[in-house]
């Protein structure tokens, strides 16, 4: 015997309309989802299975419409044809870009939706190149890459199609005010106008009549008004779907009382105050428990999501006011923090003696776990040499990854990649230095010269316009100027500066000026490292988070070598000194602690420096590279700043094995007052990390210019 043939799809789907629409007629016109979705599927458990399925059912269904207020109604029955009068004519628009700072990032996509009587009529939608690379972040995102947009057009190029398409429309957007000022930054930058046409923004719409919508992203008020979420992120269907947006939140406007376009678009500016409750605020995904251990010392914190997984380390002089903080802080403050708090199930803490042991310990920490959250100091591996490579017959001077042992000249690292590479475009560009990447080791890297010598920006050895005499006394004054030794080419470059200045030039003076100051503060970080690798050999006596102790900070040439915990005469609590461990910076390893003895104080640490100075004295000393470049820097700008101070005492390596030298040095360890090491005198220390205000000292016409 045959089984009965299953109805078709479409039949069993008109079926369920038809039940649904004669329900909406029966409960006079109108009906919560809700009580619809229980009488056209029956009791069967959870609404929200069976929501996404009874849209799918209805959305072709012209005789209802789902209403902003949660109800289906009967199109009719309301007088809604699709069309308000309020809302005839507009153009949806959405961007794409590489960032979120107009001024600073670019557009790599643009649509443009016209709507006229609640139809799609008109578009208008294009890939822009950017010129510039677009971040890995924004491609996730979008799916843009630069292979998209390698053949775009420029905004430039497209600027006076875009204006016309928009012409006086009214411009409805999400977020509006977000996708106009890059339009506007863009046709800045293509010397146009910029837009004034009126706008409507569909986020201020939504959090006036959608009382139900506590984050109005585009998504969710896409589906609370009945219409489907995207399933990409670009620009053409948020377009389409902000404009679809637009003229269902216009529908219930209308039913909520609104007349007029005037009244439509003041609904829609909402005016932003500071939640009074924990509602987007940290406070509530955060757990007011986590606060009960954290104490109120400097130290780091270790924000880890539910693996496991250090997701951000921070340091703070302070650690529970520190944390308290992010109590108060609205979520997704900042599209680096966006997603932080909500991710973290756990904070850890780590403890220490002062904030300058935090920053350095935030640097290491942060070089380990590479948390996805901190942005500053996780790129150390990507930070760039200066390269001069001088064992060329004809030197050039380039940017390079690694140091190799090439014979070359590299100087760095340095942390601005940007800085960097603006130093060697100031050096080219002042120099008449080849830039070419010709070997001249052949006979065919002779010949057929670049635009730069025609320009007169090389001396064009490659045509033999020059002698090599000539040519390794201008590498010699660049390899002066990057030491920081001679002022000869800062003055070829202040005498540029002058005469733009004299011929009143002066956006050409002021960005010779803005290059230079860029440079000279290079140059003074990397002088300040080479200085305190031949001079900062000293003992730093720091207080320490265990009572009844101290820290020693053995930095030798310039970089924390060792750290030494030693007991005060006046006793170390119930742990012996002998106990104390040599935390062996340069290896990134804690040995074992030492074996515990009953020596004195002062005698176990001269004994335990003395041993980590031979120990020092046995190893091959590699330069600063990326790994410790980070902790070296902050620990050389804070002892610059700190110079003078009595917790800073020499050490004579020299003497390293003269028993007496060591026991003074440990005795006057021991002896420092404890109000004085433990005084608050490390001000300004973010500063003294961050800050390139050398620059600005060094930045002074030169003697005789």
């Amino acid at each position: 015997m045959m089984s009965p043939e299953p109805a078709p799809a479409d039949q069993r789907y008109a079926t369920l309309c038809e039940r649904a629409v004669q329900y909406i007629q029966g409960r006079g016109g109108a009906a919560s989802e809700d009580l619809l979705i229980a009488h056209v599927f029956g009791n069967t458990g959870s609404l929200a299975l069976w929501r996404p399925l009874l849209r799918s059912v209805m959305a072709e269904d012209q005789r209802v419409v789902f209403r902003g207020d949660g109800l289906w109604s009967i199109a009719t029955a309301a007088g809604e044809t699709g069309t308000l009068p309020i809302l005839d004519e507009f153009v949806a628009i959405d961007v794409e870009t590489t960032g979120l700072r107009p001024s600073k990032q670019r557009v790599i996509e643009i649509a443009l939706y016209r709507f006229r009587a609640g139809q799609l009529v008109e578009r208008l939608e294009t890939l822009i190149n950017p010129g510039r690379a677009i971040p890995a972040y924004i491609s996730n995102l979008t799916t843009i890459t630069n292979t998209h947009v390698e053949d775009a057009p420029a905004f430039a190029e497209e600027a006076e199609g875009i204006v016309a398409f928009i012409g006086s429309s009214l411009l409805v957007g999400h977020n509006v005010s977000f996708d106009i000022s890059f339009v506007n930054e863009e046709l800045k930058r293509a010397d146009r106008a910029p837009l004034i046409n009126e706008r409507l923004d569909t986020m201020g719409l939504a959090v006036r009549l959608l009382k139900n919508v506590r984050k109005p992203s585009l998504d969710r008020v896409a589906v609370a008004v009945g219409l489907s979420p995207r399933k990409i992120h670009r620009a053409g269907r948020d377009a389409q779907l902000t404009g679809e947006v637009a003229l269902r939140l216009s529908e219930e406007a209308v039913r909520q009382g609104v007349r007029t376009l005037d009244e439509l678009r003041g609904i829609a500016t909402v005016v932003r105050v500071r939640p009074r409750d924990g509602v987007g605020r940290g406070r509530a995904v955060m757990d007011r428990a986590w606060l009960a251990d954290v104490p109120k010392k400097p130290g780091v914190y270790l924000m880890r999501d539910q693996h496991g997984n250090v997701i951000y380390v921070g340091k703070a002089k302070n650690l529970r006011d520190r944390v308290s903080s992010y109590y108060s802080q609205p979520l997704g403050y900042t599209r680096k923090m966006d997603g932080l708090l909500e991710s973290m199930v756990r904070i850890d803490t780590e403890v220490v003696g002062t904030e300058l042991q935090a920053l350095i310990l935030e640097a290491q920490l942060i070089r380990r776990y590479q948390p996805r959250y901190n942005t500053a100091m996780r790129s150390f591996e990507h930070y760039p040499y200066i390269r001069v490579d001088i064992g060329n017959p004809w030197p050039r001077i380039t940017l390079a990854k690694v140091r190799k042992d090439d014979g070359a000249r590299y100087f760095g690292p340095y942390r601005s990649a940007a800085s960097a590479r603006r130093t060697v475009e100031v050096i080219n560009n002042a120099v008449p230095l080849r830039t070419c990447t010709r070997s001249f080791k052949t006979p065919a890297s002779y010949g057929k010269p670049c635009i730069r010598l025609d320009l007169g920006k090389c001396l064009g050895p490659c045509v033999g316009q020059t002698v090599r005499d000539e040519y390794r006394r201008m590498i010699d004054d660049v390899l002066d100027f990057l030491d920081g030794k001679d002022q000869g080419l800062k003055e070829r470059l202040w005498a540029e500066l002058e005469k733009a200045a004299e011929r009143l030039d002066f956006e050409r003076a002021s960005r010779l000026r803005r290059d230079l100051r860029t440079s000279l503060a290079l140059i003074a970080e990397q002088s300040r490292l080479r200085t305190a690798e031949l001079d900062h050999n000293l003992l730093l006596v720091q207080p320490s988070a265990d009572p009844g102790f101290r820290e020693v900070m053995v930095v030798l040439r310039g970089r924390i070598w060792a750290q030494l915990q030693a007991g005060t005469r006046q006793g170390a609590g119930n742990r012996e000194p002998g106990a104390d461990v040599v935390l062996d910076v340069s290896h990134g390893v804690r040995p074992q602690a030492d074996a515990g003895t009953r020596e004195s104080p002062a005698a176990d640490l001269a004994r335990r420096l003395g041993r980590t100075l031979e120990r020092f004295a046995g190893e091959r000393l590699e330069p600063v590279d990326h790994n410790l470049i980070d902790e070296t820097n902050i620990l050389n700008r804070w002892l610059y700043r700190q110079a003078g101070h009595p917790a800073i005492l020499p050490l004579d390596l020299d003497r390293r094995h003269d028993l007496d030298h060591l026991m003074t040095l440990a005795d006057t360890v021991l002896r420092l007052d404890d109000s004085l090491i433990a005084a608050d005198y490390l001000h300004e220390v973010d500063d003294a990390i961050m800050d390139d205000g050398t620059a600005s000292a060094l930045l002074t016409a030169p003697a005789g210019a």
